[in-house]
């Protein structure tokens, strides 16, 4: 298909839309609608995960580590092992 009839029915389907009041709504509306609810609806902050600690050398430094996590206000270290399984 060569670009020049590409560009003729793009042209043609524009032409259609712009005739037809209800196919320009669902076109244009109502993704711009969409774009806002979604917008508004999604939240992207990340706080208060809970998390596993499997501390095996319980050392000064990894009590330390863990104390860090615990203090953050992304992770919550709920749970502890004393194994891998």
């Amino acid at each position: 298909m060569s670009i020049s009839r590409l560009f003729a029915i793009i042209k043609k389907e524009f032409i259609q839309i712009k005739r037809d009041k209800p196919s320009l709504v669902i076109s244009i509306i109502m993704p711009l609608a969409m774009l806002f609810l979604f917008g508004y609806a999604v939240s992207t902050e990340v706080d208060h995960i809970p998390m596993t600690v499997f501390d095996q050398s319980k050392t000064q430094e990894s009590r330390g580590f863990i104390d860090a996590y615990r203090n953050s206000l992304y992770f919550n270290p709920d749970y502890y092992v004393n194994n891998m399984d």
